[in-house]
């Protein structure tokens, strides 16, 4: 039997991570913990996550019905070849990695506050503004998964690209943004995105969206929460709305055919020892999810679950991609 092919089109940046007691007020300078730099960018992280859970940490490979391909580019430099040799450990296949030349490998400040975990990120795309169409998408993955760190037209062009291939996508749109064609959510399969991601999105859906969202609803009661958002994506055609909520667990919801709106749930948030860095969570949580739908062949609510799992796992290290744990430190 074939593989499973989760193919992930996106960023691919070094992260440079200072550590720091808390973060500096503005004008203010402090003195950091500690810095280090490593792997990142959501694309590579996302392919690192959906590779390392879905092999063993014991034989440091992908499963054998699994291939986890990254599409993506780095420029001609250290940081660049640090970045391909990261993803080959990993188990990722590289071959679909450009080598852009006079471009920089894109880089992500990270500044991690130790108190609570939290960071902020400041992000130079390099290389990753050359990630344009054509792309190497052929032979067909089972599944196509895209962020917002590499150029938008990009994305709709691979998204549209796939709906009619009938190829699922999972967009984790991130980070968000407020000039999303409505057109990139008919066919999506799966959409997954944080509190502040849902909101930015949400808000600037348009009158027509708003109205078809209502119609959709029918007579049911009205409220401004978390079900009423995801219906105003399901109405424009996704079929699995996940926002993710922090120390509040998840929110996922499903699209029901039959009746023609979201049925959804929340999974509470998974029980951490002691959160030390969040920066790759989201990351792993996507990645998690991709493989428990595409390869295990899990229901949504299931794979939110163990998504939820891995998430929980990565908090508990410091870094970025390093911090992404192995399937069997996740468990089945």
């Amino acid at each position: 039997m074939a593989p499973k092919t989760i193919q992930i089109v996106g960023s691919m940046n070094i992260d440079l991570i200072t550590r720091t007691p808390r973060h500096p007020n503005p004008g203010e300078t402090l003195t950091a913990t500690s810095f280090n730099y490593g792997p990142g960018g959501k694309g590579a992280n996302q392919a690192v996550a959906c590779a390392r859970l879905s092999g063993s940490k014991n034989h440091r490979q992908t499963s054998s019905n699994t291939k986890i391909e990254m599409i993506g580019a780095v420029g001609t430099d250290f940081f660049g070849n640090y970045l391909l040799d990261e993803l080959k450990t990993s188990g990722v296949d590289i071959s679909k990695i450009r080598k852009v030349e006079d471009q920089k490998t894109g880089t992500a400040v990270v500044i991690v506050e130790e108190s609570s975990g939290e960071n902020r990120i400041l992000i130079t795309p390099g290389a990753n503004a050359s990630v344009n169409p054509p792309l190497p998408i052929y032979p067909l993955p089972d599944l196509i998964i895209l962020q917002l760190e590499i150029p938008i037209p990009t994305v709709v062009t691979i998204i549209q690209e796939a709906r009619d291939k009938g190829v699922d996508v999972l967009l984790n749109p991130a980070p968000a943004v407020d000039n999303l064609p409505k057109d990139i959510y008919k066919g999506l399969k799966h959409l997954i995105m944080n509190e502040t991601e849902a909101v930015i999105l949400s808000a600037n859906l348009d009158d027509e969206a708003q109205e078809q969202w209502e119609r959709e609803r029918g007579n049911r009661s009205a409220g401004k929460n978390t079900q009423d958002t995801c219906e105003r994506f399901h109405a424009l055609g996704v079929t699995n709305v996940i926002i993710t909520l922090g120390a509040n667990g998840v929110y996922y919801s499903f699209r029901n055919e039959k009746e023609g709106w979201g049925e959804g749930g929340q999974v509470p948030a998974e029980k951490v020892e002691k959160v030390v860095d969040t920066t790759a969570a989201g990351d792993t949580f996507v990645g998690a999810y991709a493989v428990a739908v595409t390869v295990d062949g899990k229901s949504v609510v299931d794979a939110v679950r163990w998504a939820n799992r891995a998430g929980a796992r990565t908090v508990e290290k410091e870094g970025a991609m390093g911090s992404i744990p192995w399937r069997d430190e996740v468990g089945v």
